[in-house]
């Protein structure tokens, strides 16, 4: 493995960026950067741009720094390796294979190159060539909420410590409910919180009510908890809140047939015994036709975070599983007919559907 390359990639861009400009700082002091460091911008959207930053990249390490010296290369926020089109182009790849030649014969001991990027094909030959000569440090957030919750916690925690505060258990999952798993928001927040609590290091449910805002995904959480708690008025607002924010109505609609699916299955699952209430928490049975059962699944929900898993069976409890089934029927309908175009508006059709699917809950 070469000595001088480095490589930061992952979908966290916060901890890819930092990691890159530590290394930056650790191998070309501040001091020395003004002659010795060349930022090369690889945020490129187009083929002409991105061939444009390879070269300027490839020119960048072929060049001696500025009076025989080091010469340290940062390729920053390349994010057109994990552009499938433009990876494909043919002038990228010839560049892309020239660079790869330069960093398999080696560069000079006073040449140093890093690259950072929000990720990567990793069926490209650019990255088959570069995992021969360098380490990859990847800093990815998984896309499962079961394993991405639990690493976001971890981190928020910590951060709260490293500052002298301690959260409550409900209080940290609310937390993470709102600020979500990137981790520049969660560095965000927990820095609004430490302002705002001062000398007080304890920090309780009310102060995240209060302090934390609330990220995208974390304003979809509180859409399909109004509709699956039936506040209507609440569903109401914060639909109209999202269309602000250039979410679709298509969008939102495969989101609820997502909650009602969720919600039927947790139904099931606790007319067949296979789950019961514990208050806020839940408690899977364990025998063996479960296991066997739920081994079958891509999805397992007893590898569901508790507090998200005690959330669906505590809100599919008032509901029978014919009301369940039927709602996620009339999603389905509502979602076919906006596709079939038509005269309706797509939004007064969702705001009928939130009506009809918020009237009071009838057991049977």
């Amino acid at each position: 493995m070469a000595d001088n390359v480095y490589f930061y990639c992952g979908n966290d861009e916060y901890l890819v960026g930092l990691n890159a400009r530590k290394k930056v700082d650790q191998v070309c002091p501040e001091a020395e950067q003004a002659l010795s460091l060349e930022i090369i911008d690889g945020s490129a959207s187009k083929i002409e741009e991105a061939v444009s930053a390879i070269d300027q990249c490839v020119a960048g390490f072929r060049t001696m720094g500025l009076f025989g010296g080091k010469k340290v290369v940062w390729f920053r926020d390349v994010a057109f390796l994990k552009n499938a089109v433009i990876m494909k182009n043919a002038d990228v790849k010839r560049l892309l294979g020239e660079l790869s030649k330069d960093l398999k014969a080696g560069l000079a001991e006073d040449q140093i190159l890093i690259l950072s990027a929000p990720g990567i094909d990793k069926r490209s030959a650019f990255y088959k060539s570069l995992k021969d000569v360098v380490e990859i440090q990847e800093y990815d957030i998984p896309e499962r909420d079961y394993e991405a919750r639990p690493v976001a916690l971890k981190r928020a925690l910590s951060l709260f410590k490293r500052e002298g505060y301690s959260i409550d258990s409900d209080a940290a999952d609310l937390f993470i409910d709102r600020a979500g798993f990137e981790t520049r928001q969660i560095m965000n927040e927990v820095e609004k919180m430490v302002l705002y609590k001062g000398d007080d290091k304890k920090i309780h449910l009310a102060d995240v009510q209060l302090m934390t805002s609330a990220s995208g995904e974390a304003v979809a959480w509180d859409f399909t908890d109004a509709i699956a708690e039936r506040r209507l008025a609440d569903a109401i607002r914060i639909f109209r809140q999202l269309l602000f924010q250039k979410q679709t109505a298509i969008g939102l609609i495969i989101q609820i047939e997502s909650l009602f699916q969720n919600l039927l299955r947790f139904r099931e699952y606790m007319e067949a015994g296979w789950l019961r209430m514990n208050g806020n928490r839940i408690q899977w049975s364990s025998e063996q036709e479960i296991d066997d059962y739920f081994a079958a699944m891509s999805d397992d929900p007893r590898k569901m975070h508790w507090f998200r898993a005690g959330k669906f069976a505590n809100q599919a409890a008032p509901y029978s599983v014919a009301r369940l089934a039927a709602s996620k029927r009339l999603v389905v309908d509502t979602h076919e007919r906006m596709l079939s175009g038509g005269s309706i508006p797509h939004d007064l059709m969702f705001e009928t559907l939130l009506a009809k699917l918020c009237a009071p809950a009838r057991r049977r």
